[in-house]
């Protein structure tokens, strides 16, 4: 998997990317940046079924250790569902990652779509005072 920060604040996680690069440390780097962003993704989160109990482990690590700064700096993750509208089951999963996480899951059609949410949800950010 690849993030793609050419658009920063837009970040995109992308299914096609070198599988050398961690995606974790992609994610700590991005953090690194203390500032806020999306994130959109043209998978959906319930693709990662091959994934060995060693690494969901340490996905979990992960995620917990950095939690505080993806709350305070990721304004929603966005998937986009390209034709193929996600289950309830994915998104009441998405929903309860989404309280853990501390940021909104949010579904859109197509990549034009996911760019004007993100957008708006970081113009809206940027114009709340102080």
């Amino acid at each position: 998997m690849l993030l793609d920060n050419s658009r920063f604040p837009l970040v995109f996680a992308r299914e096609q990317g070198d599988p050398g690069a961690s995606i974790l440390d992609q994610l700590e780097a991005l953090l690194d940046r203390q500032a806020p962003f999306v994130l959109i993704t043209d998978h959906s989160p319930e693709d990662h079924g091959d994934e060995t109990p060693e690494e969901r482990r340490e996905k979990a690590l992960f995620f917990k250790k950095v939690r505080d700064r993806f709350r305070k700096y990721c304004r929603a993750m966005i998937v986009i569902e390209n034709g193929k509208p996600t289950n309830a089951a994915v998104r009441v999963a998405a929903a309860t990652a989404a309280k853990a996480f501390g940021f909104s899951v949010l579904f859109e059609a197509d990549e034009e779509q996911a760019v004007a949410k993100g957008m708006s949800l970081l113009e809206n950010d940027a114009a709340k005072p102080g």
